[in-house]
């Protein structure tokens, strides 16, 4: 019998790639393909996948929800968690999820990971419950708060930056950049600069303006200008001047502990 999958994934090209190798597996089918969390969960509910291969990071609701969501479904199909992402708790989940799948994927890594979702297929191994599925949902959230890197594109693979080496980060027609002290990368897989100021809550990140997110860290002088208007100079090789918006210049004195009282 045919392995019948699902695809969940906000990237078009990551979508086509995934259709295209599973296409070319014996015995796989792609039942559906969904592009964000909510259409995820109503297509595995009405078709009853055997195979999920989700992503996690995803505007809107996440691949967490997606999770929580189909927890009570008679028969929950097995996760292939597809991400950018090799953080602790994807290790930590190894062994209850059918695999994880590393971005940029191979076709040698998809086959693996069908491969291995086959064999529990076919010794009828045990589906997950759906307080399994809850708790793995819930530790994975957990775990998202705990991560101290960024992925950017650089040069077809994906580096992984620690904040500390992020300058600020600025958004320009969706698409958003991090800056070093000596270099810039486009930011991979995070919809908006909104998505990554939530990821980096617990780093000394600041929303300065709409468009740009600072390292306090970084911040070498502050230049009052007229209207009760700043600049932030950054400590970078061009010493970059990034606008403080005039609604957010009390919470920034604030986090420096530069407000009067």
């Amino acid at each position: 019998m045919n392995l019948r999958c699902i695809i969940v994934d906000d990237e078009p090209p990551a979508v086509d790639e995934l259709v295209y190798i599973l296409s070319e597996i014996d015995e796989v089918e792609v039942v559906a393909t969904a592009g964000s969390a909510s259409k995820a969960v109503q297509a595995i509910k009405s078709l009853e996948p055997d195979v999920v291969f989700l992503d996690i990071h995803m505007p809107g609701h996440d691949g967490f929800y997606v999770v929580e969501e189909i927890s009570s479904s008679p028969r929950p199909p097995f996760i292939i968690f597809v991400t950018a992402y090799d953080q602790y708790a994807l290790r930590a989940f190894e062994a209850n999820a059918a695999d994880y799948v590393l971005k940029p994927f191979s076709e040698a890594r998809i086959r693996e990971s069908v491969s291995r979702a086959r064999r529990r297929e076919d010794t009828k191994a045990a589906r997950l419950t759906g307080q399994e599925l809850r708790t793995i949902a819930d530790f994975m959230a957990r775990g998202q708060e705990v991560i101290t890197k960024v992925p950017v594109d650089k040069g077809g693979r994906i580096l992984l930056l620690d904040t500390a080496e992020i300058v600020f980060c600025r958004t320009d027609e969706k698409r958003i950049t991090a800056h070093t002290k000596n270099a810039s990368f486009p930011v991979h897989a995070l919809p908006s600069l909104d998505a990554l100021e939530e990821r980096l809550r617990t780093r000394p990140f600041f929303r300065s303006h709409r468009s740009y997110l600072v390292n306090l860290s970084h911040v070498r002088e502050i230049v009052p200008l007229i209207n009760g208007r700043y600049l932030l100079t950054m400590h970078d090789e061009n010493t970059t001047e990034i606008p403080l918006s005039r609604t957010r210049v009390r919470e920034f004195k604030e986090k420096l502990g530069l407000a009067s009282h």
